[in-house]
């Protein structure tokens, strides 16, 4: 079986120090990232997300990247485009997906194709409850905005 692109370790890349002295006051994704189980939020998606695990083809992206990037789209209310374009432009959006500066951040397109599977399967509903349940666990709520800044968690 393949494995996936980019989800080898992030800190394999050298500039990595450099990238956390930057992101060390943005706090919103590191909490996010802490207090979720990812590994039960992996289990429900191979259930529904096939791609890259057989031996053909080109190595697909991790439904867990493509996920957190579908979170994101969420919690800032952006288009696909606008998502892409924050994970490529965000230091701590790229960290919270687990990409270094060096990865190539999955393309609006094929994040569109995800969260189209998504919800054809009916799952993205219950996915996104999942979340919204273990930060709730966690004591943490997620309040939407449109400007990055507006974005933030709250003490429930």
């Amino acid at each position: 079986m393949k494995s996936y692109k980019n989800i080898s370790d992030p800190q394999r890349s050298f500039v990595s120090a450099y990238v956390e002295k930057h992101t060390s006051k943005n706090t919103f994704f590191k909490d996010v990232k802490k207090s979720i189980n990812w590994k039960k939020i992996d289990e429900e998606l191979k259930k529904v997300y096939k791609k890259g695990l057989t031996d053909r083809g080109a190595k697909a992206y991790s439904p867990r990247l493509l996920f957190k990037m579908y979170l994101i789209s969420i919690w800032y209310e952006q288009s696909d485009i606008q998502t892409e374009v924050m994970v490529n432009d965000s230091l701590s959006a790229m960290k919270f997906c687990n990409l270094t500066i060096e990865d190539t951040v999955p393309g609006h397109g094929t994040l569109s194709r995800f969260k189209k599977g998504l919800i054809d399967k009916k799952v993205n509903d219950q996915l996104v409850e999942i979340i919204n349940q273990q930060l709730a666990g966690a004591g943490l709520k997620i309040i939407k905005g449109k400007a990055k800044v507006d974005a933030r968690l709250a003490r429930c």
